[in-house]
């Protein structure tokens, strides 16, 4: 005869939550062209990633002057979440 182990679930709700901790990672922004090609490909061009947003902003304006026809960025935001573990459910 086998005696079976006792198991405890505990059952907690979570939350996912933008990170506003003091520790938490900084926002940091880029730029990427989203201009099409003759052959229908994106451009595959981007900024390098800042924590100061002007900074891949003058990267779109400079990629302009280089190739005047490509007017049409995307930005893009990395932004730190965090889980949060809340009460028992």
């Amino acid at each position: 005869m086998t005696t079976a182990a006792r198991r405890v679930f505990r059952y907690v709700n979570w939350t996912l939550r933008p990170d506003q901790d003091d520790d938490a990672p900084p926002l940091a922004y880029a730029f990427r062209c989203l201009t099409l090609r003759d052959d229908g490909t994106e451009c595959d061009a981007r900024s390098k990633t800042s924590t100061d947003p002007a900074e891949p902003q003058e990267w779109a304006f400079g990629h302009m002057r280089e190739h005047p026809d490509h007017v049409s960025f995307a930005e893009v935001i990395e932004r730190p979440w965090v889980m949060w573990r809340g009460g028992a459910v």
